[in-house]
């Protein structure tokens, strides 16, 4: 009981983070990747040993690539993202490439993508999106018909969209601000991908919280009891304590794995480990301290239901 005694606090804070995080978008922006902006993939293989990554940036800043990210792949592979070169530019990149004939390399991989596909990327991951969340409303509104009281089904499924918004908006605010100030994380399809991940860990926090929250009350109302205010609380509460420890635990556990992706991984698995850690600790936190307490907010504030009145069973008198 002490997340629902305590809610107005967590509430508090899930506001404040919320704020800070469309503050931040606002004012850094995105850092789009070329599958978002249009540019110019290169990957290549260098034979025998590969120069630093360091050094290849400042190869690229030379040639006058600012904004470039270099990703590397595998022992000697190289991934160039930058923006769209012309055919005397990749020349010229080519050449520069191999500092001066020390190091040979083998081209895997170029491609051009311009604004028209990007465009169109851009359109099917927002498109992406969307879908999963209104999925996701209508699979928690048919799963939870028949405990439609003193909550409604479809406002389970509202609360859980408060929640994802959420989870989306605090990872994205990260991005947003290492992308502007700190590293070269830029907004890609991987970074949609992690984006609909955290969509599916996170709401499958939610229900297990909402599904214990299922059973409590079924068995309340199979005993005829009244399950408003007080009681409806105590229900919430008591579910909460019976999976804020199965919730910790598997946070715990997925984070694990992330950590050691992003410290001992490649740096093509950085910001999607990234992502997908900020997301984890941000869905943990809407499931427990967010979610669920809303409930109770929106059974104490709505209006209540009008139940029929049971008809009178009229007895049968035989005529004599």
């Amino acid at each position: 009981m002490f997340i629902i005694n305590k809610r107005n606090i967590f509430f508090i804070i899930a506001s404040i983070i919320g704020f800070l995080s469309v503050v931040t978008i606002s004012v850094f922006g995105f850092n789009p990747g070329i599958d978002f902006q249009g540019g110019s993939l290169l990957e290549v293989t260098y034979k025998e040993t590969k120069p630093a990554t360091e050094d290849i940036k400042s190869i690229l800043e030379t040639e006058g690539l600012v904004g470039s990210t270099i990703q590397e792949v595998d022992t000697n592979g190289v991934i160039i993202k930058t923006t769209e070169l012309s055919d005397e530019q990749k020349e010229i990149l080519d050449e520069a490439l191999t500092f001066g004939g020390t190091f040979s390399f083998t081209e895997d991989r170029y491609k051009n993508l311009g604004p028209t596909i990007s465009d169109e990327l851009k359109n099917k991951s927002l498109f992406a999106i969307l879908l999963v969340v209104l999925a996701i409303v209508a699979f928690i509104a048919y799963t939870f018909r028949k405990v439609s009281r003193p909550v409604s089904s479809f406002k389970y499924g509202l609360v859980a969209i408060v929640a994802l918004v959420h989870d989306i908006l605090v990872p994205t605010a990260v991005f947003s601000f290492l992308g502007s100030i700190f590293v070269d994380y830029q907004i890609d399809v991987l970074f949609v991908t992690a984006l609909l991940a955290i969509l599916g860990f996170s709401v499958n926090d939610t229900i297990v919280v909402f599904d214990r929250i299922r059973e409590n009350l079924r068995k309340a109302l199979d005993k005829n009891k009244q399950v408003t205010g007080q009681a409806f609380e105590k229900i919430v509460g008591t579910s909460l304590q019976q999976t804020f420890r199965r919730s910790l635990n598997t946070s715990i556990t997925t984070l694990i794995p992330l950590a050691f992706l992003f410290f001992v991984g490649g740096e093509a698995t950085k910001p999607f480990a990234l992502v997908l850690g900020i997301g984890v600790i941000a869905g943990t936190y809407s499931s427990l301290f967010l979610a669920s307490p809303l409930l109770t907010v929106i059974e104490k504030y709505q209006k209540p239901q009008k139940t029929k009145p049971k008809k009178e069973k009229k007895e049968f008198v035989p005529r004599v």
